[in-house]
């Protein structure tokens, strides 16, 4: 009789696990459906070749290259990787706020007559995703949209729609092409075989030749230096000609040296001071190293700005950078 019980006990367990792995697989299904829901549209990022973003009348693109993101108007020079990471798997499916309709009636009621941002994607099998946006929500947490090829009318999380908007407002150039204003400039320190080559300081707008080795900060010095020359100097060095990147995000002293990167390498650093939103003096560095020419010399291999990443700026540029050396 016990044995009996024992039987059925088990076929009554076997048959209870086996509902509940038919009832867990069926809640999995359930979630990817749910999630699938979620978004407006999704695309693998992988398919994605070209983006096109236009705001406010503003257009910028960027095309992909050996899995780096390339700038369409600026040859050679990639996105920076902080700014772009991310990016492309937001723009492969924009969250769904919520349908209002299966088919838009009147666009211009939307802002989407004349749509402030449009986004085309580009895709390796050749079709093309242009996604609309358009107005703000009365609570101005969405924005109207819609996708060509399909009128329906959604809201996309505004939030989301910003962030893309200030890829065109503010385009994730590379921390290398900066731009200071040389009015702002109160200390030059070039650097050569590792040792401080010269050094120059501003006070009351003259510049005057730091005493070697320099024990302040910023320099001192009691020998006025030429201001014409500094001043020159200055504009050249504040409008970067870069041609092309060359490699990126290189981790090791070895890596560079190929380049003429060594710490041997010619080097300037230039201390700016500008107030911030508050009002208050902030001290920023803008430096370039400066390595060996390239094969056609056509220009020189340089790491600006303290990134891991090595340049190659315009040799007519260069040659008036490292002049100050002379």
């Amino acid at each position: 009789m016990n044995l009996r019980i024992s039987l059925i006990l088990i076929i009554i367990l076997s048959w209870v696990s086996i509902f509940g792995v038919l009832v867990y697989k069926s809640d999995i299904g359930k979630e990817k459906e749910d999630e699938a829901s979620s978004y407006f549209y999704r695309i693998s990022s992988k398919d994605i070749t070209n983006i096109s973003i236009s705001h406010d009348a503003t257009t910028m693109s960027w095309h992909l290259e050996d899995n780096i993101w390339y700038f369409d108007n600026l040859k050679g020079i990639p996105a920076d990787s902080y700014r772009w990471g991310g990016i492309i798997d937001l723009l492969a499916g924009p969250k769904l706020y919520r349908t209002i309709s299966e088919n838009i009636e009147n666009k211009s009621i939307y802002g989407l007559e004349n749509p402030q941002t449009e986004i085309s994607l580009y895709l390796k099998n050749g079709e093309i995703r242009i996604l609309y946006i358009g107005n703000e929500t009365p609570d101005k947490a969405n924005n109207y949209a819609y996708l060509e090829g399909i009128e329906k009318l959604v809201m996309l999380d505004a939030t989301w729609k910003g962030v893309i908007a200030r890829l065109v407002e503010d385009p994730p150039y590379p921390k290398w092409i900066y731009k200071f204003n040389p009015e702002e400039a109160f200390e030059i320190v070039a650097m050569k075989k590792g040792d401080i080559y010269k050094a120059y300081s501003k006070t009351d707008d003259v510049w005057f030749e730091c005493i070697l080795p320099i024990t302040t900060n910023p320099c001192e010095g009691n020998i006025k230096a030429n201001n014409n020359m500094i001043s020159n100097f200055l504009i050249d060095f504040s409008n970067i000609n870069i041609l092309r990147a060359i490699k990126l995000n290189l981790m090791f002293y070895e890596d560079y040296q190929e380049y003429g990167l060594g710490l041997d390498a010619p080097y300037i650093d230039i201390k700016t001071m500008s107030k911030d939103q508050n009002g208050t003096n902030v001290i920023y560095n803008t430096s370039i190293s400066i390595g060996s020419l390239n094969e056609d010399n056509s220009g020189y291999f340089a790491v600006a700005k303290q990134t891991k990443d090595v340049i190659l700026t315009d040799k007519i540029w260069t040659d008036k950078i490292l002049s100050i050396f002379n």
